[in-house]
């Protein structure tokens, strides 16, 4: 009879802080391209620090890759299922941003033809699923590579 398979058991928060920190690499970014998130949460509102523009933060969690992800790119960077994407819009009245925000909510398949504002819509975000489609872009110092959502369309 074959032996089962022993599964690592998950790290536990402890246990993470008490790795050797030669250990701990920078995670790679997500690959370039399509994915299935759901919404986790109520979006975080808060103020930029330099403008102190105040904004909307969506936790997005990832589903799956669409088939515009390279299969070797995620394997490279560690799969990405259940990693997590921020998607920020900026409160700035007629801007692309808060034009972005509405369409974004709208691609959530959230109904806001009854008159129904952003702050409402908002709260109904929570558990949605849209499609994020993610481009990387450099840190300000050129030293890293992030995953960014550049734009949202609904899940077909």
């Amino acid at each position: 009879m074959a032996k089962a398979a022993i599964r690592p058991q998950p790290k536990t928060f402890e246990s993470v802080l008490d790795m050797p920190a030669s250990e701990i690499e920078r995670p790679k970014p997500v690959p370039v391209g399509s994915y299935v998130c759901v919404v986790q949460g109520q979006p975080r509102i808060d103020k930029s620090a330099k403008k102190q523009t105040e904004f909307s933060e969506f936790t997005l969690k990832i589903l799956e890759a669409l088939d515009d992800v390279d299969s070797d790119a995620i394997e490279a960077s560690g799969g990405v299922q259940g990693k997590i994407l921020k998607v920020t819009f900026y409160h700035i009245e007629n801007s692309i941003s808060i034009y972005r925000l509405k369409e974004f909510l709208e691609h959530l398949g959230i109904d806001m033809d009854e008159g129904e504002s952003l702050r409402q819509a908002m709260a109904e975000a929570a558990g949605k699923q849209v499609t994020a489609y993610v481009v990387h872009e450099a840190s300000q110092d050129g030293e890293t590579v992030y995953a960014k959502v550049k734009n949202t369309a609904p899940v077909e």
